[in-house]
């Protein structure tokens, strides 16, 4: 099972028979794609779908996630053929608690905290041994994470959370060799070529954590550390914190730091923000594919599998926490 990317600004997916095509509008040789084989389809830029083409994925109960040529993340289609009402209605009724709301995201900001400083220690012990800045950090990320843990005011937690972010990113820079500076992270729109990159590699975790709590019969829109703000994958928001470090940020310190992209993959915008190119973000795709297919061990449970799949188990972990009376969350850690 594949992630099916459609890049091609001037190309459309639609359906053949039983089968998904690719063509580009203006000639070009038809591709076929067996459904079967697709977990779900990501369409970037101008690339465009047909409504027959839909209609088989929403069949296939395969998610369908749209991405602008910034690489911002615009929303979801999904055949609302979830594992039913119970196991919503729980996470209904959990987001409505304000102590069983509080008792989750204690744990997926803890969880992210520890993740981050997993990824400092790596730097540490790799390239910059005894550094004061990252050993400062590292200490300073695992105390956020106690607090974390003890906290009782949702807002507190935030706070926390952006706290930690705020102090891991202060040296997420000393991790990547020449040309490539960092100081600290900004969007919205991306203002340097690492936040540019930072920004499009969460786009495509996003896509994929969605998927998950979809296919799980979760509501993405629902969550608990992230509010529901118009439609916003708010749930899907709270897990990917867990995995937004050891996905996205090694894979961008790896990729700059063995020169497979240069400056020149970026332009600046009007709006002042900084844009990857197409053969860029092809690189950045390719790679996240890879990424994604890893396998890690998951130090919580020990299970060892890939990244891909510990998405999935990681929603499955959270409707058993719903279902199970005492049972708490436990997020994912590396």
């Amino acid at each position: 099972m594949v992630t099916l990317y459609i890049t091609h600004d001037k190309g459309i997916l639609g359906k053949n028979g039983g089968a998904l095509s690719f063509r580009e509008v203006r000639g070009g040789k038809e591709e076929l794609i067996p459904p079967h084989l697709v977990d779900d389809v990501v369409l970037m830029g101008r690339g465009s779908i047909s409504t027959s083409a839909i209609h088989l994925l929403m069949e296939q109960n395969i998610p369908v996630h749209f991405i602008d040529g910034s690489g911002h993340y615009k929303g979801s289609l999904t055949s609302g053929r979830g594992r039913g009402y119970a196991i919503k209605r729980l996470q209904f009724d959990a987001a409505q608690d304000e102590e069983k709301s509080l008792i989750i995201a204690r744990k997926v900001v803890s969880g992210k905290l520890l993740n981050q400083r997993a990824t400092l220690l790596r730097v540490l012990y790799r390239h910059r041994p005894g550094d004061p800045p990252l050993t400062r950090v590292c200490h300073k990320l695992v105390a956020l994470a106690g607090v974390a843990l003890q906290s009782w005011d949702m807002e507190e937690l935030r706070g926390i959370e952006g706290y930690g972010a705020a102090e891991y990113f202060s040296v997420f820079g000393r991790a990547l060799l020449p040309p490539w500076e960092f100081s600290q992270r900004n969007r919205r729109p991306p203002k340097d070529p690492v936040n540019a990159l930072l920004s499009f590699g969460y786009t495509l975790l996003l896509g994929r954590v969605t998927s998950a709590v979809t296919i799980a019969g979760l509501d993405p829109c629902v969550g608990f550390l992230h509010p529901e703000y118009r439609g916003r994958p708010s749930l899907a928001l709270d897990l990917m914190e867990e995995f937004r470090s050891p996905v996205v940020d090694r894979m961008i310190i790896s990729l700059l730091n063995q020169q497979l992209l240069s400056p020149e993959n970026f332009s600046s915008q009007e709006n002042g923000g900084v844009m990857l190119d197409k053969k860029g973000r092809l690189k950045i795709v390719r790679s996240f594919s890879e990424r994604i297919r890893q396998e890690v061990v998951n130090r919580a449970t020990g299970q060892r599998s890939s990244f891909w799949n510990h998405c999935d188990s990681q929603a499955r972990f959270f409707i058993r926490s719903l279902q199970e009376e005492g049972s708490r969350y436990t997020p994912f850690s590396v």
